[in-house]
């Protein structure tokens, strides 16, 4: 009789989705149709429940293909898991036809698939076949009903599954609705005032003029400036430095802001960019700037959403955010300017920071106290860590800087002395300590160790600039225009903007 088994497929959707937590993917109240999917034990399951009588072998194998068909045409749906797809006819008669066997009709899917054929002599059977093969428990028994019952009853039900899966759609929308990107314009127009600022006040690329404003510089750090590790998150070095955060931060912050609420938001970001900020202080001694920790923060803060809201997040951003991050991780890892550290930081500073502040209706206070423990805690052996100069060869580069101020002030066999010792064990500064001395030498007179000094530098760290274009000038006086003009181009090249270096390039091939 059609009326039970129209029943007995509008009462399974009703338990599965009121009851056991599947999510409606389609619903065909006319056709008889439905599609259901759970994420469960690290597995998707979808469960496709057909009120259709099917009788010959080839039929059924039609049907089946083209359901496949349908399922992995919208697989993007379902990543994150192995796909696990569950077919479920229900007739009142069995086939006439052999069913159990599909082997020959799903071999040729990559997804793993279960066939339940429930008619009325099995229906009791089948249906406790399929529970049992997902580990949930059986629905309840509805009692005896007669024919008209269990007719005004599939309407009903059609309409509480209807109104349940209203109630779930609304749900995610407010997941994404919880604040507009008002912050994240704010820090844009921070972010770009301070560029044009550094601009004006002598060049975003100027090291004297971004440790004057705020960048990070590990040398006053130690002298107490801390407040560095929070200004250096809204200066940056060049405006292609700008360009390429500010668009992440568009991105990625307004969805932020949009997830999490502006005040939420405001925490991620600034205590994940003061994470980042250390993180480059413990492992990177060169001046720094930038907002990428804090933009790698955010990161962080999208995959603790995933981590909450798996499928959903699969569903939307998650693998193209994965291969994001991993992108620029690999990109830093292949450009030695970029300030990995901070960007390592940021991501785990996020994420740490994401589950402080927590997502909005998120109630977890256990969990807030431990993310609270595990910040202050790595946020304080990273501090003791970059003080001893553990990672990154701290008391070498305070030399570095030593022997850079005493060049400055004339003092220059002080210079040669000091980084003549410091030579013997350079760590990762070698190039940098030649330089200081190659300049002391040239003031000195002692041009010819001035220049093996400056040619080991360009060997060491050919993307010196400063080294070829002290090489320029020292050829030139020396009269060997051809070598001098070969420096002064590469110089050139190295910092397009930088004036002098054009300058001098051109007045040696006038």
């Amino acid at each position: 009789m059609f009326i039970e088994q129209e029943f007995h497929l509008w009462k399974m959707t009703y338990d599965l989705v009121l009851n056991k937590g599947f999510q409606v993917l389609h619903m065909n109240t006319q056709a008889g149709e439905v599609w259901l999917e759970k994420q469960y034990k690290r597995k998707n399951h979808v469960v496709r429940m057909k009120h259709k009588q099917i009788n010959w072998r080839s039929e059924w194998k039609r049907d089946l293909e083209i359901t496949l068909t349908q399922l992995n045409q919208n697989k993007q749906l379902f990543r994150g898991a192995k796909v696990v797809f569950h077919s479920i006819y229900i007739s009142e008669h069995p086939p006439v036809d052999d069913w159990e066997d599909v082997s020959e009709i799903t071999s040729s899917f990559k997804t793993t698939t279960e066939l339940y054929y429930l008619h009325d002599e099995n229906k009791r059977e089948g249906t406790a076949k399929f529970y049992d093969h997902l580990g949930l428990t059986p629905m309840e028994e509805t009692g005896d009903r007669d024919a008209d019952q269990k007719e005004a009853a599939i309407p009903q039900l059609q309409r509480q599954i209807v109104a349940h899966h209203e109630r779930k759609k609304q749900e995610v929308q407010e997941l994404f609705g919880n604040g507009k990107p008002f912050v994240t314009y704010l820090l844009l127009a921070v972010n770009v005032a301070l560029f044009l600022l550094l601009e004006w006040a002598g060049g975003s690329t100027n090291v004297e003029t971004l440790i004057e404003y705020g960048a990070k510089f590990n040398p006053a750090i130690m002298e107490g400036e801390w407040w560095r590790l929070v200004t250096s998150m809204f200066l940056h070095i060049g405006l292609i430095h700008l360009m390429m955060n500010m668009l992440a931060l568009y991105y990625i912050g307004t969805a932020v802001e949009r997830i999490y609420g502006s005040w939420r938001y405001i925490i991620i970001y600034l205590l994940a960019g003061v994470f980042g900020s250390v993180a480059s202080f413990m492992l990177n001694p060169q001046v720094s700037a930038g907002a990428s920790g804090a933009i790698f923060g955010l990161f962080g803060a999208l995959l603790y959403f995933g981590v909450w809201n798996r499928r959903l997040f699969f569903q939307t951003m998650g693998w193209n955010l994965l291969f994001i991050i991993g992108l620029n991780i690999a990109f830093g890892l292949f450009v030695p300017q970029i300030d990995n550290g901070a960007h390592m930081g940021g991501l785990i500073g996020g994420f740490i920071a994401a589950a402080i502040s927590q997502l909005p209706k998120q109630k977890r206070p256990g969990l807030r106290t431990v993310s609270v423990l595990v910040f202050a805690a790595a946020l304080g052996a990273m501090v003791l860590l970059g003080w001893n100069g553990t990672f990154n060869g701290g008391q070498v580069f305070s030399e570095v800087q030593k022997t850079q101020e005493l060049n400055e002030q004339g003092e220059f066999q002080e210079v040669i002395d000091r980084t003549t010792d410091a030579l013997e064990a350079p760590d990762l500064y070698e190039a940098e300590l030649l330089f200081n001395r190659s300049y002391a030498y040239f003031q000195e007179g002692e041009t010819a160790l001035a220049e093996k000094d400056l040619n080991k530098v360009v060997d060491l760290a050919p993307e010196m600039a400063e080294a070829h274009y002290n090489l320029a000038l020292l050829y030139e006086e020396q009269g060997d225009i051809e070598k001098a003009a070969s420096h002064a181009r590469e110089a050139a090249h190295l910092v397009p903007g930088n004036e002098d270096f054009h300058r001098f390039y051109q007045e040696l091939n006038q």
